[in-house]
């Protein structure tokens, strides 16, 4: 008997020495980031039948009575419960709202181990690592497409060699420029300023004849609005639209509506199409006729541009224009010194678009030589749909620009890295533009306490935590990816401090079994003697 209690008080200290060592190793990490807490799980040891007869009970079964040889610690579980958020100045402190791990891979072996730690950083190498150097996995963003590629991969800055102006080699991270091919000028005008330009046998091209070379940006309309726009080198260049009213009563089946002819224009010395400069061409991109409804809201449009290979200004060179894939009408140009005379195409929305890509009442309408006096079948895009911001002509309220965009850019420079939600780690340009780069990976299991814990905030995949499974933010059931935070440890002080009270005790109260059975032994050897 004293043998057997002596080995029960033993395996009840080893056991709440052991959970003693979970509990101090819990709040030796209460400040460590992305620590989960450890949970002692007891068993009892075995039972051993005793020497004695058995007992009979209900039914005439007897069963040999047991006793118990003690304690064993059966489990030592990780808590993944959310730690709280701690809020950093770091973009790239990264923490998970929800279930997943970031993936790690170590450069010295391509070991893969997973973490809750999100403090990474850019190394002098261009990878974004943790504070052990290990490399932050996740899918590259191809940058001409946009699309997210497949394999998982470290993530490491798009540095490229480039020679500065001193030509020294140095190490930067460019967004390349983009020549425009999409524009939008929304504006509204106001006929304040009358019919300034007038033809009696042609009101509706009376602006276009009067453009000359010597008048360039100095085109006196009166109603004007410009643009920047840029070329395949990333040159900016001023695009202005000139508008100006048509009186009413020099037109012929007008529905109430007002009719305004506008051109598109450059520096004429900017325009390096074929055999223009130095005509009066020079410098006109476009023309056309926006007609207003009465509410003064844009119901229709039409647009003439140069053909290739002419370059009079006669309107029977001028032919209607093509149109995008989203039904606007599109403006070819060639910058001079751009990419040795490249030609360019853009589309110039003002708020209203071709739902079918097509002109309607083109017949007798296919060059701005027909455009006469009738305006009962202009030509104008085919089932027309106004945009949310659309070009308005309304009396008495002054000629401004409502919205203006493009999507060009000159080059840029990276300046600073973001990261949303969703893991997209973004990079932000001296250019004023934004670039996806990279999306990182978040990594779940099918029984993530079976992760084996590899110290350094690190856990490894093992044949009980089941095979990593690889997604990304908002995925089956992955959380999503918070910048600018840190997860912070979860473990509950006060709890553990609950904890190692009671494990005190019961530490105590098995040694008490230890003394006192050696006592009990003590007794009985003095007994025979």
């Amino acid at each position: 008997m004293g043998y057997s209690s002596l080995y029960t008080g033993v395996t009840g200290i080893k056991a709440h020495g052991d959970n003693m060592q979970v509990i101090g190793n819990n709040l030796a990490n209460v400040n460590t980031v992305g620590y989960k807490r450890s949970i002692a799980h007891f068993s009892d040891l075995m039972s051993v039948n005793a020497g004695c007869s058995g007992i009979r009970y209900q039914g005439g079964t007897t069963y040999a009575p047991q006793v118990g040889k003690g304690v064993r610690v059966a489990a030592i579980l990780p808590n993944f419960e959310q730690g709280s958020m701690e809020t950093t100045t770091t973009s790239t402190d990264l923490a998970i709202e929800g279930r997943g791990f970031f993936g790690v891979r170590n450069p010295a072996d391509g070991s893969s181990h997973y973490t809750r730690a999100g403090g990474f950083r850019f190394n002098r190498d261009a990878y974004l690592v943790d504070a052990h150097g290990l490399r932050l996995q996740g899918h590259a963003v191809n940058r001409e497409t946009g699309e997210v590629e497949s394999g998982v991969t470290d993530i490491l800055l798009p540095y490229a060699d480039v020679e500065n102006a001193s030509g020294e080699t140095v190490r930067v991270i460019q967004s390349p420029p983009r020549a425009t091919s999409e524009a939008s000028l929304v504006v509204n005008l106001d006929a304040q300023n009358g019919d300034k330009f007038v033809s009696s046998g042609s009101p509706l091209t009376a602006m276009f004849q009067a453009w000359n070379t010597s008048s360039g940006a100095s085109f006196g309309s009166g109603n004007s609005a410009s643009m920047n726009i840029y070329d395949a080198d990333g040159n900016k260049h001023v695009v202005t639209v000139h508008y100006d009213p048509v009186d009413s009563s020099t037109l012929s089946g007008a529905d109430g509506g007002t009719y305004w002819e506008y051109i598109v224009t450059i520096d004429p010395d900017e325009d390096g199409r074929s055999g223009v400069q130095g005509t009066s061409t020079a410098g006109l991109l476009a023309m056309g006729v926006l007609h207003f409804d009465t509410s003064g809201k844009l119901v229709g449009q039409s647009m003439y541009t140069l053909e290739d290979g002419a370059s009079d200004k006669v309107l029977s060179n001028w032919s209607l224009s093509s149109l995008s894939e989203d039904g606007t009408p599109q403006i070819p140009v060639v910058f001079a010194g751009a990419s040795a005379g490249t030609a360019q195409t853009f589309s110039l929305d003002f708020g209203l678009s071709s739902q079918t890509g097509t002109w309607t009442n083109v017949g007798s309408n296919a060059s701005a030589a027909d455009l006469g006096t009738d305006v009962s079948s202009l030509t104008t895009l085919g089932d027309a749909k106004q945009a949310t911001n659309i070009t308005t002509a309304r009396p008495g309220t002054g000629n401004y620009t409502l919205f203006s965009n493009q999507d060009g850019h000159t080059t840029g420079y990276l300046q600073g890295v973001n990261v949303d939600k969703d893991g997209f780690v973004v990079g932000r340009f001296s250019n004023g533009e934004s670039e996806k780069l990279y999306q990182v990976s978040l990594y779940r299991f099918t029984n993530e306490f079976g992760l084996r814990r590899e110290g350094s905030n690190l856990f490894s995949a093992n044949g009980t935590s089941g095979e990593a499974q690889e997604g990304t933010a908002g995925e089956g059931g992955r959380g999503s990816i918070s910048q600018n935070s840190l997860e912070v440890s979860n473990v509950d002080m006060a709890n553990e401090f609950a904890k190692m009270i009671l494990s005190q005790r019961s530490f105590q109260a098995n040694t008490k079994v230890v003394t006192t059975s050696d006592h009990l032994m003590s007794v009985a050897l003095q007994t025979k003697r």
